[in-house]
């Protein structure tokens, strides 16, 4: 079967098998769902309709169901042990690993009605073992074995991106070097007033690609379209795959990073796996040469990744403000 991305329509979108370059590059224009889709006359010719994408739902991307089902399984099986469990596995202040609250800086600040356990994948410096549970008893195994399927995801539609701006497939994997892999695990428990607060802060992700796996029987992630927020319902065995910040330097702007939030539910609890891909901490990443031309300045400068990655993670979420460390700021 051919994978499919789908839009704000019921209507399933078809763009080919995810490894079948050459059947991507030829549906190209339907990767990106029409509601994120700028005016025509806003459109770089050279890339048509694939000139900004938000969230789209993937399916038959590559990661089996039962892999998909046996992540959410113990991720879920988590956050139902006792809490002197998972307190084991501390997200020390400062930091993003572990379990607690992350980007959270001062005493006033306002609190997400979440619970999160994020760990570091890939490269394997970025470990700590520690953090990593051994109850419930197969999670890492079954964390190594989905974040290996995410991995090539990532992977395969990085080129499908390089293909629809007319760059060669292996560009942003050459950039890259050696990718840096993260996920977190976001609990969100009933709210009997989910109308006075948020499940996570309006936020755009600092990442080249995120990757979502929803709560299929509970909707709750909003992106934010034409200053209005935009439900983004969980399609079954779907993955959402968003833009993040780093794709939106490379190229230019062509390609935007999503403002989006999580909201929650009176009645239900809701359960998500984000996997985080980004460039290596060691290179320095700014715009093409070739998506930089008289009719599009240089909108960002050049940044050591790693250093934008401390920006990014030192800051509470603030919709898209994180990027203005990579703006270059016209008078």
């Amino acid at each position: 079967m051919a994978p499919v991305l789908c839009g704000e329509s019921p209507a399933a979108v078809r763009i080919g098998h995810v490894e079948d370059i050459q059947e991507l590059r030829r549906v190209s224009p339907a990767f990106v769902p029409e509601r994120y889709v700028r005016a025509p006359e806003e459109r770089p010719a050279a890339v048509a309709a694939a000139a900004v994408v938000g969230p789209g739902d993937v399916v038959n991307h590559g990661v089996e169901k039962w892999l998909m089902d046996g992540m959410e399984k113990v991720a879920r099986e988590f956050f139902m042990l006792p809490l002197e469990e998972k307190e084991k596995y501390p997200m020390a202040p400062g930091t993003i690993q572990g379990y607690g609250h992350a980007f959270v800086f001062s005493e006033d600040q306002k609190l997400d009605w979440c619970n999160m356990l994020a760990l570091g994948v890939a490269p394997p410096f970025i470990r700590n073992p520690s953090l990593w549970p051994t109850n419930p008893a197969h999670f890492s195994e079954t964390l190594e074995m989905y974040s290996a399927g995410i991995r090539n995801l990532c992977e395969s539609l990085l080129i499908v991106i390089a293909e629809t701006l007319g760059l060669a497939p292996n560009t942003f994997g050459g950039m890259f070097g050696e990718a840096v892999q993260a996920v977190r695990m976001n609990y969100y428990p009933p709210c009997s007033r989910p109308d006075l607060v948020l499940g996570l802060s309006s936020h755009s992700d600092g990442s080249a690609l995120t990757v979502l796996q929803q709560d299929a029987a509970c909707a709750g992630l909003q992106i934010l379209k034409d200053g209005t927020w935009v439900p983004v319902n969980p399609i079954p065995n779907a993955l959402v795959i968003n833009i993040g910040d780093t794709i939106e330097v490379v190229t230019n702007g062509r390609y935007k990073s999503v403002e989006h939030r999580a909201v929650t539910n009176e009645e239900r609890d809701r359960l998500s796996v984000v996997t985080f891909y980004a460039p290596s901490y060691d290179v320095e990443v700014g715009p093409l040469a070739e998506l930089v031309h008289r009719d599009q300045r240089c909108m960002y400068k050049r940044y050591n990744h790693g250093d934008y990655s401390r920006h990014y993670v030192t800051n509470k979420l603030q919709g898209k403000k994180t990027l203005e460390f990579a703006k270059i700021q016209v008078n």
